[in-house]
């Protein structure tokens, strides 16, 4: 369930354990739906192509293929401390 769409709506919190060094990267619905001018999506396997680059390398990515919505992209690392 997206969050926001339902009113007082109630969501499982679940963790996921990133070891030294590992990241976790998050990407709105504008990075797999932006469309080229042949009206091709950039789609989840581009996306999970170049889902180990940075936030910034994945969101110019999207936007090169063709942004028709707003590109959001997280990466959280966890240090090697």
């Amino acid at each position: 369930m997206p969050l926001g769409i339902v009113a007082h709506a109630e969501f499982e919190e679940s963790r996921i354990p990133l070891a030294h060094g590992q990241q976790l990267t998050l990407v709105s619905d504008g990075v797999v739906e932006a469309e080229n001018a042949q009206r091709e999506l950039f789609g989840f396997e581009r996306t999970r192509e170049i889902s180990t680059k940075s936030a910034r390398e994945i969101a110019e990515a999207a936007k090169a293929w063709g942004q028709n919505d707003d590109i959001t992209v997280v990466t959280v690392r966890r240090a090697n401390v």
